[in-house]
């Protein structure tokens, strides 16, 4: 049972690693269909692993607007040609595979308007893409400098007609998602035994 447990936990905690159509590299961010925000960090991590021969592999990665998205640009070069060297500087070890992890911390330019947008990781040598659909976001509204309006009979606290939750994070909803999706895993698991 606690193999089994151990397995599902596993598979959930993977799903959101993403394999190339030549199967020489994975991605695991950024997350497929997640949220960035305009003017944040997006990250472009991806792992190599020992045991593949990808001594070819030309990567690009690039952030391209997907479909009919409107844009105010075109295609944005991440980096034209991503590390894809094997050193112990990037080596990581899972059980018995050692594989080699490289990431790009890429900031979004202010230029970019929100919408759909596709992180592509292009390896030039076999003219195979991996794309990978993002949405990005509006970059929050500074609060105005007006002071809060005092609220009668509670001394000394203030409030205002704004939330201070009413722009939850997708992040943490994606995270709720994803964590709610593992418990039904693992309960299924246990009704089945």
């Amino acid at each position: 049972m606690k193999i089994l447990l151990g397995l599902a936990l596993l598979a959930a905690l993977n799903s959101a690693q993403l394999t190339a159509p030549t199967k020489n590299y994975n991605v695991t961010s950024p997350v497929s269909d997640g949220p960035y925000v305009v003017g944040q960090v997006l990250p472009c991590t991806y792992q190599l692993f020992s045991d593949i021969d990808s001594s070819s592999l030309n990567l690009e990665i690039a952030l391209e607007p997907a479909g009919g998205s409107l844009t105010s640009n075109g295609t944005i070069v991440i980096a034209e040609s991503a590390d894809v060297s094997k050193t112990s500087a990037f080596a990581k070890q899972n059980g018995n595979l050692t594989y080699y992890e490289h990431s790009i911390n890429y900031q979004i330019p202010n230029k970019v308007l929100p919408g759909s947008y596709q992180v592509v990781f292009f390896d030039k040598s076999t003219n195979t893409q991996l794309p990978v659909p993002i949405e990005i976001r509006p970059q929050a509204q500074s609060t105005s400098a007006t002071s809060p309006t005092k609220t009668p009979g509670a001394s000394g606290v203030s409030s205002s007609d704004k939330s201070i939750f009413a722009g939850a994070s997708s992040t943490q909803d994606l995270f709720a998602s994803v964590t709610l999706s593992s418990l039904v895993v693992v309960a299924g698991i246990a009704l089945w035994l």
